[in-house]
């Protein structure tokens, strides 16, 4: 493999969080398909010892073998720890399966079961299982949902693990062919089926209409469902959600209660999915449709009964979610922004608007440099998307129009509107400046949010120190969410996001012919030259090899590899010299996240030949052992750069912490990754932003996020059509690249980690001066326990971005920091 694939990312992930998916011994079955049985009544399961095909190939692991295709219909079900049996089907990675019946002849059909298992290990129950029946194989019809199907009859899923039979026996169709489109949740990786059954009907069923509607490919039904199913989820939580702020809204005029319920129960009438695309078309951006619109109109209605003004703003903690349903706070709180010249640092102003109508809303700048619109300011117009999980977030940041020296924000009624402030000051003087940010729309009076403007006088350096990178893969010309039309737009977003340590598949250094003896190496650099004229001012190369025990031929340990491995590396090594860059400036990643099931032997083989060959070649591992000190130790002796995944850090204990501080101690190189999902739900402060803090506070030199491009297979406008994650902190779509608030709480964490930097510098500087003074004293404390502060501060080792905590720690000590470094100077 050349990249993480979404599959292999879900399936790691999975992995990482349950910590048991690599712990169950499968058992081989070699059961072999039973022939039909001739009583063919009613109620009898035609099905067994049907021929079945299956789409895509059965690819988990732990549970496919060769007899995939006779298990389903062998009479036989898996009644052990479910995917770890041979006699279950499953798939990892899919968007979804497909499993076809061959009857023999055309039946008459009442029902049909199939049996899966879910509710531990990061597997969810399937989303839908759409029955599909067929005379000829051509034409199918789609008979109903065996998923509504079988609740309709049982009742919810079951808490925690469990294996269901789904079952229905209401159908009253016919066909020779039964196709079952299994789709998963959005996020969930993971499909499992055992046993499939098709229970017979009475006779008069042949010469009935076989009912339901026709349909045409499974790809199209697969994307229509998951946005009808989306649709529906945001229609009802939506609806369920404002009920409850209409009763538990005090003080409220019963009378007014009651007409908005009426109100609303009106409008929840009116949500229909089918009433919105369901193609390609489709974006999940709030709100979605007139009756969506219409729903929030209903919360606007309940502002303006408790008096609130037609426009209120109030500045806004720029990483905490934005509520979808809350009432208006009165607020005189201002805007603060501590600045370098050189810096990014953003703001947010919450907007409401409570009138029945959309307001345009200008935006200008008043009492600062520039005003009133200053050329260092962008203004983003924040926009609420629906996630893969099914929780909307205003994390996508378009940026606002300009006009009449000012830009333009769209404010629905009933749906908070965050404005998005970056600031990017170069060249304005130092000093402090009292301004106003102003919002005027026809019709409202006008509203001033106060900003105050702190320009430092430090100049924050073009280059930064901390390694930054995302597995974008840029070497080619598409991956993940990567195309042709935005890649140039994506490489240019990361460039500003100060990422310099892009990565390259293998291809980038492996398509090299290697023969003789001694070996002589021939180089193909045409996609390494594309790639570096990408990234021509980049820190690091890193190239993830995904090699395994071999390598020209020769096998991994022997001296044939160690030669063939030493002349390739060699060559490389001397063509970068040839274009200015040293051999320190490449790092191979060997094997992607080595843990409990690896033969670590070949990654140590590669290691070893590479280090005896060029030494100055770092070799990069991410081991992801849950229990590190029980990992062989050679693979992390060989390692001159180890980076273990920051959430499993943090969980870990004080056990996982040590061991990796002891391999620093040894010579090792400390840097993070983190590589959980879905993004959306992910802290943009506390997920994000404080990886470089943590690193900071244990002497690491990197921070890398997986992945800068992988938007799970899917626009990030609709999510609903995730296969799975998705983890890109930004939004993609085939053509085009948006800001997103987790990348830039990342580019914000750079300039932390460098203000961090700046201020060891001038310690030293000032030490070597002489000086020794409480500034001094004040600046080593905050390097130490002032970044410990922020770590320690309740919740920041918490992920989720729901989980509730104080999102301006890491922004007061930072201020803390730039007083400190001018105090210095």
């Amino acid at each position: 493999m050349l990249c993480r694939g979404v599959a292999c990312r879900a399936s790691r992930v999975a992995g990482i969080v349950a910590g048991m998916m690599l712990t169950f011994s499968t058992l081989a079955c070699g059961v072999r398909a039973a022939e039909k049985p001739e009583d063919r009544s009613p109620g009898v399961n035609i099905a067994l010892g049907a021929k079945v095909t299956l789409w895509p190939k059965p690819n988990y692991s732990y549970c496919t073998d060769p007899d995939d295709k006779v298990q389903l219909t062998d009479g036989k079900t898996t009644r052990a720890y479910f995917w770890t049996q041979q006699g279950t089907v499953g798939w990892s990675g899919a968007p979804y399966a497909v499993v076809t019946l061959d009857l023999e002849r055309v039946e008459p059909i009442a029902g049909v079961t199939m049996t899966t298992a879910a509710g531990v290990a990061g597997v969810l129950w399937p989303a839908s299982v759409h029955i599909l029946v067929s005379d000829d194989g051509k034409e199918y019809r789609d008979v109903g949902d065996l998923v509504v199907l079988d609740r309709k009859l049982h009742g919810p899923w079951p808490q925690g693990y469990a294996i269901r039979r789904l079952a229905t026996g209401e159908l009253k169709t016919r066909g020779r062919f039964v196709r079952l489109l299994i789709i998963p949740l959005s996020g969930c990786p993971f499909l499992f089926t055992d046993e499939v059954e098709v229970l017979r009907g009475p006779d008069a069923l042949l010469a009935a209409d076989p009912g339901g509607k026709p349909v045409g490919d499974v790809a199209e039904i697969f994307q229509q469902g998951r946005i009808r199913r989306g649709l529906e989820h945001r229609f009802l939580a939506d609806a369920e959600a404002l009920e409850k702020l209409l009763h538990q809204t005090n003080p409220l005029d019963p009378s007014v209660r009651t007409r908005l319920l009426e109100r609303l129960a009106t409008v929840r009438a009116e949500l229909k999915p089918e009433a919105l695309p369901h193609d390609a078309s489709f974006r999940a951006v709030l709100p979605m449709g007139e009756a969506h619109a219409r729903l929030f109109g209903v919360q606007a209605e309940l502002w303006r009964s408790g008096g609130a003004a037609k426009l209120t703003a109030s500045a806004a903690t720029a990483w905490d979610p934005v509520e979808l349903f809350q009432l208006p706070v009165a607020s005189t709180r201002g805007l603060e922004i501590h600045t370098m010249r050189g810096e990014y640092r953003a703001a947010a102003v919450n907007l409401l608007n409570s009138t029945d109508r959309p307001l345009e809303v200008f935006v200008r700048c008043e009492g600062i440099p520039g005003s009133p619109a200053p050329a260092y300011v962008k203004v983003h117009e924040v926009a609420w998307t629906d996630s893969s999980q099914g929780t909307p977030v205003a994390a996508a940041l378009p940026e606002a129009r300009r006009a009449d020296g000012g830009w333009v924000l769209t404010v629905q009624p009933g749906l908070v509107r965050q404005a998005w402030l970056t600031l990017h000051v170069t060249d304005q003087a130092p000093g402090e400046h009292a301004g106003k940010v102003l919002f005027r729309a026809e019709g409202v009076d006008p509203v001033a949010v106060p900003l105050r403007l702190r320009v430092w006088p430090m100049q924050f350096p073009r280059e930064t120190t901390l390694f930054l990178g995302g597995w974008d893969y840029s070497d080619g010309e598409s991956s993940h969410g990567v195309t042709p039309r935005n890649r140039e737009a994506f490489l240019r977003h990361l460039r500003e996001h100060f990422v310099n340590a892009p990565w390259a598949s293998g291809a980038t250094l492996l398509q090299a012919q290697v023969s003789g003896e001694p070996p002589v190496v021939q180089l193909d650099t045409r996609r390494f030259d594309q790639w570096v004229a990408r990234w021509p001012n980049a820190k690091k190369y890193m190239v993830f090899l995904a090699v395994g025990g071999t390598f020209a031929g020769a096998q991994a340990g022997t001296p044939e590899f160690d030669r063939r491995v030493g002349a390739w590396i060699k060559a490389w090594v001397r063509y970068l010299a040839g274009r200015g860059i040293a051999a320190d400036r490449l790092g191979l990643l060997i094997h992607d996240e080595p843990h409990e099931a690896t033969d670590v032997r070949p990654i140590v083989a590669w290691a070893r030949a590479l280090r005896a060959a060029e030494p100055k070649v770092l070799i990069w591992e991410d081991p992801t052992y849950r229990d590190p000190r029980k990992a062989p130790s050679e693979l992390f002796e060989v390692c001159d750069i180890l980076c273990p995944n920051r959430p499993m850090w943090l969980t870990g204990g004080k056990p996982f912490e040590q061991f990796y501080l002891d391999q620093q101690r040894r010579g090792r190189t400390l840097q993070f990754y983190s590589c959980s999902g879905p993004v959306r739900s992910l802290d943009p402060y506390s997920y994000h932003r404080l990886q470089a803090w943590h690193g900071w506070h244990v002497g690491a030199t990197g921070s890398s996020f997986w992945a800068f491009g992988d938007n799970g297979g899917a626009s990030s406008w609709n999510e609903y059509l995730a296969k799975a994650g998705p983890f890109t902190p930004l939004f993609l779509d085939d053509t085009t690249v948006t800001a997103g608030k987790q990348m830039e709480a990342i580019r914000e964490s750079v300039e932390d980690y460098e203000t961090l930097v700046m201020l060891r510098e001038a310690v030293k500087r000032a030490k070597a001066a002489g000086r020794n003074d409480k500034v001094v004293a004040q600046a080593e404390h905050l390097l130490r326990d002032g970044v410990a502060e922020v770590l320690a501060a309740p919740g920041a080792d918490q992920i989720s971005w729901q989980s509730p905590k104080d999102r301006t720690k890491a922004d007061s000590v930072r201020i803390q920091v730039l007083e400190t470094l001018a105090a210095l100077r």
